[in-house]
């Protein structure tokens, strides 16, 4: 419906209507009052003031214009016709100061006006992108490096076996000091005269020789450690987590090793079903020893927040979380709650060893986030990656197999693995693990060496993928 102030905006201006001739003589009798013949302003009813033009009902623009008072005329061409266009414009238009512009009420607008506008309707904070098993993003099937496998199976194996040489080691101590500063001191240095007068605290060799080993220009970003006591035991050892954040430069990535104490990992992996809601923003079961291990300090929020700084600085690094046993169930959970609330992030879990964490619904959360590549290193006859053993329990990601020993060691990947449990009930698996094969097999320095000293050895894609596929534009589609 059109409102008067709307119909006065729509009419024509060529000419002026009889309903609006009141108003023009008005306005301009008004004006041509307060103007002296030399041009400046006097008051109404001054001798000098000429007397105002009047207009019938059907006046034209022209007719305004060549009707204007004298003093008008005496300006350039125009000047007048420009002046006089924007006073025909004000007089006969209705002022729009009360009406609502859409865009200048959302250029005024507040911050928290804008945001309920955009989300006025329902479910709107529910959609994102997301991805499943049949349909993966091209991140989350992309092939991992030899190389950053062995750098990452490397850190966990310092993170694992540091405390034998130094049990309290802080690794802040080397945190922001380059490779090539750390490899110097360390050649200079010896075990009479360690390396404690160019650090801030004690710095063993033999911690700072295992780290240089890691990669070429490897860098200790933070380091952080969490206690978490219980009434029936307030041993610290027992119930301390750990977390290392390094970064590389030629891997071009920012390194995330969790590292689970002793008595953490010697928990109970046992359990029919999952039974515990991993958050209230993740509503799926998951293993009550996990979900209370991780949560149970706040090492998650002082990672993230490493994490947000770092990434500011180094923008084109991706984010790989990694961990060994119980170390790569905390890595997995870590990792899934890092990509889901950081969706511009390439974020991957590496991890080695690692037990079954969740039943299907895990599974399928963690498979949902387009921006998480996980993949689980298992090596040879290590029974702590059939934990739980109950057909409820079910891995996420990729399986990297590596089988044999020496230089027979092979390698194989399997895309989204899912293979059945083995026939064993916990207590046979957990006492397999504590002697023989199955002990060797679990230990990480087992990984590192097989990795290590494989030469180059690797799988060239998922084993379940035969053929080429299909190539069009530079996007590959194949059946597995």
């Amino acid at each position: 419906m059109m409102t008067a102030s709307s119909r006065d905006i729509f009419r024509p201006r060529t000419s002026v209507s009889v309903t609006d001739n009141q108003l023009i003589d008005i306005k301009l009798t008004r004006t041509a009052s307060l103007t002296s013949s030399d041009g400046r302003l006097s008051p109404p009813g001054s001798p000098s003031t000429p007397p105002p033009p009047q207009f019938n009902g059907s006046a034209t623009k022209k007719e305004l214009v060549d009707n204007m008072p004298k003093i008008e005329r005496q300006k350039s061409n125009k000047t007048r016709r420009t002046t006089f266009s924007k006073n025909i414009k004000k007089f006969v238009t209705q002022s729009r100061k009360n009406s609502v512009s859409e865009n200048k009420f959302q250029s005024q607008a507040s911050p928290a006006a804008q945001d309920t506008l955009s989300k006025s309707y329902n479910g709107g904070n529910a959609y994102g992108m997301t991805s499943a098993e049949q349909d993966p993003s091209m991140f989350q099937v992309e092939l991992p490096t030899k190389k950053e496998i062995i750098a990452h199976s490397k850190i966990c194996a310092l993170m694992g076996g540091y405390t034998t040489i130094h049990r309290d080691f802080d690794f802040n101590a080397l945190s922001g000091l380059p490779h090539s500063f750390l490899e110097e001191e360390y050649e200079k240095s010896s075990e009479e005269e360690p390396l404690t007068d160019k650090f801030a605290g004690s710095c063993h060799r033999d911690v700072v020789k295992k780290l240089l080993a890691c990669a070429d220009d490897i860098v200790v970003e933070g380091f952080f450690r969490e206690y978490e006591y219980t009434v029936e035991d307030n041993d610290k050892e027992s119930e301390r987590m750990e977390a290392c954040v390094l970064s590389s430069d030629s891997l071009r990535q920012i390194i995330v090793c969790f590292r689970g104490s002793m008595a953490l990992s010697k928990s109970s992996l046992s359990g029919k079903e999952p039974s515990c809601i991993l958050h209230k923003e993740h509503t799926v079961l998951i293993m009550p020893t996990f979900g209370t291990a991780y949560f149970g300090t706040p090492i998650e929020k002082r990672v993230f927040a490493l994490l947000a700084n770092l990434t500011t600085h180094k923008p084109f690094f991706d984010v790989v979380i990694t961990g060994h046993a119980f170390g790569a169930a905390m890595a997995t959970i870590a990792g899934m709650r890092y990509a889901s609330s950081n969706s511009q992030m390439r974020v991957s879990c590496h991890v080695f060893g690692s037990p079954r964490i969740g039943g299907e619904e895990w599974r399928q959360m963690v498979h949902s986030v387009p921006n998480l590549r996980v993949y689980r290193v298992e090596n040879g006859s290590d029974p702590y990656v059939s934990l739980p053993s109950s057909n409820n329990w079910v891995h996420c990601g990729h399986a990297i197999q590596i089988n044999g020993d020496g230089t027979s060691v092979e390698f194989e990947a399997r895309r989204f693995d899912r293979r059945p449990t083995a026939a064993f009930n916990n207590k046979k698996m957990l006492g397999f693990a504590k002697t023989g094969k199955g002990k060797v097999d679990h230990q990480i320095q087992s990984y590192d060496k097989k990795l290590t000293r494989s030469g180059d050895k690797w799988f060239a894609d998922f084993r379940e993928v035969k053929g080429n596929g299909i190539q069009a534009n530079n996007e590959r589609r194949t059946l597995a």
